[in-house]
């Protein structure tokens, strides 16, 4: 059974610029100047790079360019772009540089304005790679890997504008959950279902307005489904080849609240993880948990001030929530606290962060993706402790989000640019490599094959696509 659900995508943060997880819910007020939450460049190609960014249009018409040149004062900009939406919530938008000199340092930043203001990212420096356009930059993971593969897979639906958030197996049956829009105000959830060779379309919740971003099968058959009917977290059960919304609670002032992660021990056993900002002066953890009949809010001692983004069970004694403290409007500390059936017990790896994804099948045998302002970590639990795992980090290209295993010395990361495999010692990048337009948020392993699924963004936060990928280790 798949463990863990895959969780909120990071971006790292331009020098000088506030950050937030994307997906993050800002506090609740009027529409205003827009925000720049984050933003961050990917491994520059000779001639050309994209930038990344999380935009909250703060509920107005929202246009975002990129000014860059050669020395801090610039002097170029791209075309205009858009978030695609006027909610108040972060957006993810990227915009491509073009037209770029092999070999050369550029300064960049964003600005992005509506009726009401604007805003200006901290200065980013990038250079571009040697070689002629389409060469692989040196130390960028581009070269062949011995180290697994990963190969591209069409999804039912790959004209849609939207994406796939999560993905669960049981029984030999996959499914993938996600949102799709065709146009303003039809955003409906996606359901795809895994032949073994493709993807096909899935019954999925007919709520107009809703997303789903995790799902856990806890028997074949027999699946729950959790995201956001804004301003509420929604929650959907499917019975077979039916799906019918079973009400998660919302706190008394609903405001951006939204469930990130699903896990189950049992059909009569499951939690999901998320957060509110509510009308408080911070972010609040929201737990809740799922008896077979109902979803019911779960009491626990999360300090004020913290998102939860991923729950993984391994056994009915022993869960594992995890996200960040202190998480708005910085980064925030990360935070990892473990249920032992009775009580809530804190367990967090210390340092700057947020914790992506979580995946785990015993109180030794669990991994987190976390993210930094400006890197991603790999922790595992040894004897105790977190620590900290060898990857290639910005060489590779790769940005991990989702996370998990097929067994203690063959791991899977997933998220920006691909994947990377964990042998026992090291992670290494797959073959083919870094791919920019890719971005991976959930994963799972049925059996030596892996399942990713996430979007294909390619200049804009309109133009992004469902998207799934196979990931085989090495001799698999």
């Amino acid at each position: 059974m798949w463990r863990a659900a895959a969780v909120g995508v990071l971006t790292a943060a331009a020098a000088g610029a506030a950050t937030s997880p994307a997906g993050s819910a800002p506090r609740a007020h009027a529409s205003g100047p827009p925000t720049i939450v984050s933003v961050s460049v990917g491994p520059p190609q000779p001639t050309d790079a994209v930038v990344f960014l999380q935009i909250n249009p703060d509920g107005l018409p929202t246009n975002v360019v990129v000014q860059y040149g050669r020395t801090s004062a610039l002097g170029e900009v791209t075309p205009p772009a858009s978030p695609g939406t006027t909610a108040a919530v972060p957006t993810a938008l990227s915009i491509t540089i073009g037209g770029l000199t092999p070999a050369t340092t550029y300064h960049a930043r964003a600005v992005a304005t509506n009726s009401a203001g604007s805003a200006t990212s901290g200065l980013l420096t990038f250079t571009t790679a040697v070689g002629p356009a389409g060469s692989p930059a040196p130390g960028s993971g581009t070269a062949g890997s011995t180290s697994g593969t990963l190969r591209v897979v069409a999804t039912a639906s790959p004209s849609t504008w939207g994406g796939l958030s999560g993905v669960a197996c049981a029984g030999g049956t996959c499914l993938a959950v996600g949102y799709q829009d065709r146009g303003p105000g039809t955003l409906r959830p996606l359901v795809e279902r895994w032949t073994g060779s493709s993807w096909v379309d899935a019954p999925a919740p007919t709520t107009v307005g809703a997303s789903l971003y995790a799902i856990a099968c806890p028997a074949p058959g027999d699946c729950l489904a959790v995201g956001r009917d804004a301003p509420r977290v929604y929650a959907a059960q499917l019975r077979g080849h039916a799906w019918r919304v079973v009400p998660a609670p919302s706190p008394p002032t609903p405001n951006g609240d939204i469930l990130r992660s699903v896990t189950c021990v049992s059909t009569r056993d499951c939690w999901a993880a998320g957060y509110t900002d509510g009308a408080s002066p911070g972010m609040r953890g929201l737990l809740e948990h799922w008896n077979g009949q109902a979803w019911s809010l779960v009491t626990d001692p999360t300090p004020p001030d913290t998102m939860l983004n991923a729950v993984a069970c391994a056994t009915v004694h022993s869960c594992w929530v995890a996200g960040a403290t202190d998480a708005y409007p910085l980064l925030g500390q990360l935070f990892v606290q473990r249920w032992t059936g009775s009580t809530w017990v804190r367990s967090a790896p210390a340092g700057p962060g947020v914790v992506n994804s979580l995946w785990c099948t015993g109180a030794s045998g669990c991994w987190i993706s976390a993210g930094e302002a400006r890197s991603t970590a790999l922790l595992q639990l040894r004897a105790g402790t977190w620590r900290a795992t060898a990857e290639p980090g910005a060489s590779s290209g790769v940005g991990p989000v989702a996370i998990a295993c097929v067994a203690a010395a063959s791991c899977w990361a997933a998220g920006y640019g691909g994947a990377l495999h964990w042998g026992g010692t090291t992670w290494d990048a797959t073959a083919p490599p870094f791919n920019r337009t890719l971005e991976l948020l959930a994963l799972a392993c049925p059996s030596q094959t892996c399942l990713a699924v996430g979007a294909r963004v390619s200049g804009s936060a309109q133009s992004a696509a469902p998207l799934a990928v196979v990931l085989r280790a090495p001799g698999g």
